[in-house]
C-alpha cells in the first residue's frame, strides 16, 4: 500500500532532475539510566502542551530555496557540539540533499560506532536487493505419511491467530493450522496420510550460530536480542507486547503455538488424525509436499517496522535474508558483508565501514557519519520508488518510533525524520529535514563519551537536528 507523499515530492521533481525525494519507542536498551547532560547546551524546548505531530506535516519547499552558507552553520553546529568537550566527541555529517554538497562535517570521514543508525543501511540494502513488495512464506509440508515439517523462510513477525493488519502478526498461524487440517482431512480421505501424525520444525534456513559471538550477554538478558531463526512469532517476543520478553528459541516457540492450532482445528475439521505432543528439528527435504503457506507483510512494511520500532531481531534476519538473495549463506557474518558490499556497489562511500553485525548491537560496527548521510541522500534522491520509500520509513519527530518522545518542539515536531542510535557511551541520531528555507538536509550525529552512561549526550543531539531545522544560515 503505498502512501500519500508530502509537498517535498513536488519541490525534488523540480531540484533533482526528475527525482523524487523520498521522505518520510524506545531504542532497543531500555533507557532506564539519564543521559549525561551536556555543559552548556540545553536541549530544545518542550512546549506545555504537545500535540501529536503528522507525516505530513511539512512545510511548502521552494525549488530555489538557497543553500545554507558554510560557515554560518558551521560555526552553529560547532558552538553546540563543542560543549560537551573534552570529556565527550561527536563527530557529524551534513549533506544537502539538491546538489550533494556535503556543508558540514566535524570528523565526518572518520568511522566511528553508528549503534543503530547502521539500520539505515540494512534498510536500504535489503530493499535494493530484495524490492519492497518481497514477501516471506511459511509452510507446512508433508514429509511423509506420518510427518508434518513447519518450514521458516524468514517471517519473524508471525502472529499467533488468523493473521492482522499489523506488520506483525500479519501471517497467523492460526490461518496455517486451519488450512492444513483441511488438507489433512483431504489427504486422509483419499488413504495418503496416517492417523497419527508428528511434527517438526525447519529452521534450516539460516546456518552459524543464532547469536552472533562478538554480542555481551547483557544483550540478550536485557531482550534486546535472542537466537536469530527464519521462524519466529511477534519478532522472537512471548506475545504481541512490543517489549515483551524474547524467547530463548523463537523456532520452538513457533511451533509450540501452530501445533495447539493444528489440534483444534483438526477437530474442527472432523479429521480423525492426531498430532504427537512432541515436536522434533528436522528437514522436509526434497520430496515433500507442501500442505499449506502463509505470507508475511511486504518487505516495505517489515522496513518500516524495524526503523521506527528499531527492531535489532527484524533486523538481524533481514541482513541473513538480504545475505541469502545475493546466493551468500544464511548467516550473521554474510549478512554484514553483504550490506557493506551492496552498500558501496550503490556508490555511497563507505570509506572505512566495517560492519559486524546489521542490527547496530555491536560497539565494534564501524560507519562513518558522511556515509550514513550520503546513504540517505542516496536513497532520498535514488530513481528506485523502492528506495525513495526510505526516508518515509524513518521515525517522525513527535510522532512515531523512537522520536514520539524526543525533538517534541513545534520547531522540530513533525519535521525531522530521522533514526535513533542507543548504545553504553553512543549515541546517533540519522535522519533528514528542512531548514527555514525549505532546503532539505541529511545529517549524522555521531556521539561518543567515556563514563558508562547509556546513550550519552542526546539532547546535544536532538538540538544540532533543532538548529538544522531552524536554520535560515545566511
Amino acid at each position: 500500500m503505498k502512501r500519500a507523499r508530502p509537498r517535498w515530492g513536488t519541490w525534488t521533481l523540480t531540484v533533482a532532475t526528475g527525482v523524487i525525494l523520498g521522505l518520510l519507542s524506545l531504542f532497543f536498551i531500555p533507557v532506564l539510566a539519564g543521559t549525561a547532560t551536556p555543559r552548556d547546551v540545553p536541549p530544545p524546548p518542550v512546549p506545555p502542551v504537545v500535540l501529536p505531530a503528522t507525516s505530513t506535516a511539512l512545510p511548502p519547499l521552494d525549488p530555489q530555496a538557497p543553500q545554507p552558507d558554510k560557515g554560518i552553520m558551521g560555526a552553529g553546529l560547532d558552538k553546540l557540539f563543542s560543549g560537551i568537550e573534552p570529556d565527550s566527541k561527536i563527530s557529524a555529517s551534513v549533506i544537502d540533499l539538491a546538489s550533494g554538497a556535503e556543508l558540514y562535517s566535524r570528523s565526518g570521514s572518520q568511522p566511528g560506532t553508528p549503534a543503530s543508525s547502521l539500520k539505515v543501511l540494512t534498510a536500504i540494502a535489503a530493499t535494493s536487493v530484495l524490492g519492497e513488495e518481497h514477501r516471506f512464506t511459511t509452510k507446512v509440508l508433508l514429509k511423509d505419511p506420518n510427518t508434518l515439517v513447519l518450514v521458516g523462510g524468514g517471517d519473524v513477525l508471525l502472529g499467533t491467530g488468523k493473521g492482522s493488519t499489523s506488520v506483525s502478526g500479519r501471517a497467523g498461524l492460526q490461518t496455517l493450522a486451519e488450512a492444513t487440517a483441511k488438507k489433512i482431512s483431504e489427504a486422509q480421505a483419499a488413504g495418503k496420510l496416517s492417523a497419527g501424525l508428528s511434527l517438526e520444525i525447519d529452521d534450516s534456513l539460516f546456518t552459524g550460530p543464532a547469536l552472533n559471538p562478538i554480542w555481551e550477554e547483557s544483550l540478550v538478558t536485557t531482550n534486546n536480542i535472542t537466537a536469530v531463526t527464519p521462524l519466529a512469532l511477534y519478532g522472537a517476543r512471548a506475545d504481541a507486547g512490543p517489549k515483551s520478553p524474547r524467547v530463548k528459541d523463537p523456532s520452538m516457540a513457533a511451533g509450540t503455538s501452530f501445533a495447539a492450532s493444528l489440534r483444534t482445528a483438526l477437530v474442527k475439521a472432523g479429521a480423525s488424525a492426531t498430532l504427537a505432543t512432541q515436536i522434533t528439528r528436522g528437514q522436509a527435504g526434497d520430496g515433500a509436499t507442501e500442505l499449506s503457506s502463509v505470507s508475511s507483510a511486504p518487505l516495505g512494511e517489515q522496513v518500516r517496522f524495524m526503523l521506527e520500532a528499531s527492531d535489532n531481531y527484524v533486523a538481524e534476519a533481514l541482513g541473513r535474508l538480504t545475505a541469502l538473495a545475493q546466493g551468500k549463506p544464511g548467516d550473521h557474518q554474510h549478512g554484514a558483508a553483504v550490506v557493506q558490499e551492496k552498500i558501496i556497489d550503490l556508490g555511497i562511500d563507505g570509506q572505512g565501514m566495517a560492519l559486524i553485525d546489521t542490527s547496530g548491537l555491536a560497539a565494534a560496527n564501524k560507519v562513518s557519519p558522511s556515509t550514513l548521510a550520503l546513504a540517505l541522500k542516496y536513497a532520498a534522491t535514488s530513481g528506485s520508488v523502492a528506495l525513495r520509500e526510505t526516508s518515509y520509513q524513518l521515525p517522525v519527530a513527535g510522532s512515531t518510533g523512537t522520536l514520539s518522545n524526543r525533538l517534541v518542539a513545534p520547531l522540530t515536531r513533525g519535521m525531522v525524520r530521522a533514526k535513533t542510535g542507543t548504545l553504553v557511551d553512543i549515541s546517533s541520531l540519522t535522519g533528514i529535514t528542512v531548514t527555514q528555507d525549505g532546503r532539505a538536509l541529511a545529517f549524522s550525529f555521531l556521539a561518543r563519551s567515556n563514563d558508562g552512561a547509556l546513550g550519552p549526550h542526546k539532547g546535544v543531539l536532538d538540538a544540532g537536528a533543532g538548529f538544522l531545522t531552524g536554520c535560515g544560515c545566511r
